[in-house]
């Protein structure tokens, strides 16, 4: 009888212990400025920046990119960037939802 007690409670102490390692918490977006990603694989080269409502192109920073390289300025509401998973979202206007993309085969620059 002792050693049935002892394996309940060593199967509780088990599940209790396991509930702990499987928590996730949230991914951390934080706020920034703007965000550039460059593509050096396609023909010349692509970059596109988002940037936020008051800044202008001459005030972010792009990876280097050749002279064919084509360029487009997207200007947003609100920018967040998880550094963790290097995802970043953004919303257009107040209030549309997020749209949340991936930088992963880009270089990229945040501010």
């Amino acid at each position: 009888m002792k050693k049935i007690g002892i394996i309940v409670l060593f199967t509780f102490a088990k599940c209790n212990q396991s509930d702990k390692e499987y928590t996730s918490q949230a991914p951390l977006f934080e706020n920034v400025n703007y965000f550039t990603l460059t593509n050096e694989t396609t023909n010349g080269g692509s970059q596109i920046g988002y940037l936020k409502s008051d800044l202008k192109e001459n005030d972010v920073v792009f990876c280097f990119c050749d002279a064919f390289c084509t360029r487009k300025i997207i200007t947003v509401f609100e920018l967040l960037y998880n550094k963790d998973s290097i995802d970043f979202r953004f919303k257009v206007k107040p209030n549309d939802p997020f749209t949340t993309q991936s930088s992963k085969v880009w270089c990229m620059k945040v501010n």
